[in-house]
Formats: C-alpha cells, sequence, structure tokens
C-alpha cells in the first residue's frame, strides 16, 4: 500500500514540477532537488515493475496521473471563497521541498520494506 501511495505523490510532484518549470526560472538548487526526486521516482517506478504485475502498475499509473493532473488544474484555475482565492499556485510552490522529501522517503520505505523483510 505503501508503493501506491507513494507513487500517487511522485506523480503529483512531478505534474508541480512541470507546472513550475514552464513558469519560472528555476535556480540551482531547485534543479538539484528535483534532479534527485525525478530520479528516485524512475526507480520507484522500475521497482513497481519488478514486484507487482505490469498491468496494475500501469492502471495505478494512468489513473493516478489523471488525478494528480485534475489537482494541479484546479489549483491553477484557482479555489475561491467571498473573491479571495485560497490556496494559490504559488502557495504550493512552496511546498515542493517537503513534498519531494516525502516522495524521497516513501520511496526508500518501499524499497526497504520488501527487501529487508
Amino acid at each position: 500500500m505503501l508503493f501506491y501511495s507513494t507513487l500517487f505523490l511522485s506523480l503529483l510532484y512531478f505534474k508541480i514540477f512541470r507546472v513550475r518549470r514552464k513558469h519560472e526560472k528555476i535556480a540551482a538548487l531547485i534543479k538539484t532537488e528535483s534532479l534527485l526526486t525525478n530520479s528516485v521516482i524512475l526507480g520507484l517506478i522500475a521497482f513497481g515493475f519488478m514486484t507487482q504485475p505490469w498491468y496494475s502498475v500501469l492502471i495505478a499509473i494512468a489513473v493516478m496521473n489523471i488525478m494528480a493532473s485534475l489537482i494541479i488544474t484546479a489549483v491553477q484555475l484557482g479555489i475561491f471563497i467571498d473573491g479571495k482565492p485560497i490556496l494559490g499556485i504559488s502557495k504550493i510552490y512552496t511546498l515542493t521541498p517537503l513534498l519531494a522529501l516525502s516522495v524521497i522517503s516513501g520511496s526508500i520505505g518501499t524499497i526497504a520494506i520488501n527487501y529487508l523483510g
């Protein structure tokens, strides 16, 4: 179960990274963070293909990718209460280091649980 929750968080991080890359000029530290996180995401997907049936991993990736895309689109369009945005994309950008940390630790935890017993 940790694999699928980490997979969802990783796809959400990847979508936020793609939107941020298109909208802002990215600093070197953010590029390093994203390179590390995206390589861990690829490792998690490869681990999923090795331990889970391939069709369940593909279905999970497709469904979770759609969910992450819809979440990011909703945040980009804006969630307003009384004409004031309560959650904007700039607030999401400030949470990306925490999301990256959770993706990295979840991926390491998933692999460690399955290999260490």
